[in-house]
């Protein structure tokens, strides 16, 4: 490949908006998501997240605007493009009478997916899901549950995976094993995945893109590290460590301060404080201060407090 030849976005989503009746879902999205990254799009519920993934994966048309997938047009390709694109929303696209292996081969059999069998006992193994795979569905925990709806997702190899709140209302193991093989199947196969979550700590931990979306309009999107980088200098969290004698002086010291924001104890030794000031110090007392970089749920929370700035 020539190094002046620009490589097509995985996903490209230009003046998007999405309207139901007078509610405006999505309000004129611009949006590029890259081959084989991982985008995580957070923001409030109602805030439109659903109804973008919707809009890719086929089920929703939008009112304005236009979306290519790997550089065609979904409005005109979407037989093709439905073969590489698969959305995981919750586990209700399974049939609860029929066995996890019915669903999975009545999936495959819609698909037109070859040499199916193989699969579909691949994934029981790697998922652990032998064991179930000939009970009935409706008998599976929330989290095998939703293992199966992956596992589905991923039956046609598709290049593009949408996981819509993947890890909601299931157990922490099942949880950690869905974060686990998102990572991997991005890794090797290069599957672009976009995902949304509440649990901005599983988004911090998948994502290396993120797009917050706040009353249908995108408010920020950029790689994560430069969305750390940006609101370092915005965002001012310090870690005071002190000795144990001193932690009520100085906790009342700090309770008296209105440029401290909140105040999180941590031990008798350890405080966290979020601060308006970019220069905290406190002169007086013998402690030491290290200033803290942002977790994306701190970001988060900034920008939907402060929307306008």
């Amino acid at each position: 490949m020539k190094i002046s030849e620009k490589i097509s976005p995985a996903i490209s989503i230009k003046g998007l908006t999405k309207r139901f009746g007078k509610t405006v879902a999505v309000d004129n999205v611009d949006l590029e998501i890259n081959e084989g990254e991982i985008f995580g799009l957070i923001g409030p519920n109602g805030a439109g997240k659903s109804t973008i993934m919707k809009t890719i994966s086929t089920l929703l048309n939008p009112s304005q605007g236009k979306v290519e997938i790997l550089g065609k047009d979904l409005s005109k390709n979407k037989p093709s493009l439905r073969k590489v694109i698969s959305l995981v929303s919750d586990y209700s696209v399974l049939e609860n009478d029929l066995t996890p292996y019915e669903n999975l081969k009545l999936f495959s059999l819609a698909s037109n997916i070859e040499d199916s069998d193989k699969k579909i006992n691949e994934f029981f193994h790697s998922f652990g899901l032998e064991k179930y795979k000939n009970k009935l569905t409706k008998n599976l925990s929330s989290g095998n549950k939703q293992k199966l709806n992956i596992a589905r997702a991923l039956l046609k190899s598709p290049k593009i995976l949408l996981l819509d709140e993947p890890t909601n209302a299931i157990d922490v193991e099942s949880s950690r094993f869905i974060r686990r093989y998102i990572l991997n199947e991005n890794i090797k196969n290069g599957t672009t995945i976009v995902i949304t979550s509440h649990y901005l700590w599983e988004v911090e931990q998948l994502a290396t893109s993120v797009g917050i979306i706040i009353d249908g309009k995108i408010v920020i999107k950029d790689n994560i590290e430069n969305i750390y980088k940006r609101f370092d200098s915005i965002i001012n969290i310090y870690e005071l460590t002190f000795e144990e004698k001193d932690h009520e002086k100085i906790l009342t010291y700090l309770k008296d301060l209105s440029d401290v924001l909140a105040i999180k104890p941590v031990s008798k030794e350890k405080l966290i404080i979020d601060s308006k000031d970019s220069t905290f110090t406190m002169n007086n007392f013998k402690v030491s201060i290290r200033k803290l970089r942002p977790t994306l749920e701190d970001i988060y929370s900034y920008i939907i407090s402060t929307p306008n700035q």
